[in-house]
């Protein structure tokens, strides 16, 4: 269930909320901005009880349920273990990209924002977040499709650190396009992840052993 006081933000208001974080960054982040481009007064934001703070919480609420959203059919998608990871990578990505200026405008905060100790009016944020990596990990140890970890939950909170991070960082600061940035995270991550054949020497291997 929604935090009730994270009801009371109108969608016009959070809208600004997310297009002053996008323009203005972090730091310069303020009320008067916000009441600015939602038309409003500050007087008439503090009397419907709205904070900065408030607003940032509505925001991570949003992101979770953005999160969920393209999480979901990675989890229902047909085939193995790998294949609908691969699809959760890409969903991951997906979000980040849509939330793009708001995500960079919000990397100069002093403590992570969007983190597995959000609100969200009584869910838990780490399975919001890392449930779904660990599920398609542990799915794909039993089809044969990924390699077995020693702890699930730890892989699974890596890639949900290294993926978002890493795709803003590259498309944010480097300029790096959108495809290109999804498939280089994609593939390095899972080649780290699939299983490898064991290499056996051939004959041939060392010549014919003629010296």
């Amino acid at each position: 269930m929604q935090d009730p006081a994270v009801a009371v933000v109108e969608d016009a208001v959070l809208r600004a909320a997310a297009q002053v974080i996008a323009q203005h960054g972090w730091h310069e982040f303020t009320l008067e901005r916000v009441a600015d481009a939602a038309g409003l007064s500050r007087v008439t934001l503090y009397r419907r009880g709205i904070t900065r703070d408030l607003l940032v919480d509505a925001l991570t609420v949003g992101a979770v349920q953005a999160w969920q959203a393209a999480l979901w059919p990675a989890l229902m998608h047909e085939g193995n273990g790998a294949a609908r990871l691969r699809v959760a990578l890409a969903a991951c990505c997906e979000v980040v990209e849509a939330h793009l200026d708001l995500l960079a405008g919000l990397s100069s905060a002093p403590d992570p924002v969007f983190h597995l100790d959000a609100p969200g009016g009584g869910h838990d944020a780490r399975d919001v977040y890392v449930g779904p990596f660990a599920r398609l990990l542990r799915d794909g140890a039993v089809d044969g499709s990924l390699e077995p970890q020693a702890d699930y939950a730890t892989t699974a909170t890596l890639l949900f650190n290294v993926v978002p991070r890493t795709y803003l960082h590259l498309r944010a600061a480097h300029g790096w396009d959108a495809d290109t940035t999804r498939t280089a995270l994609e593939e390095l991550l899972m080649n780290g992840l699939v299983p490898h054949p064991t290499h056996r020497t051939r004959p041939d291997d060392h010549g014919s052993g003629a010296q």
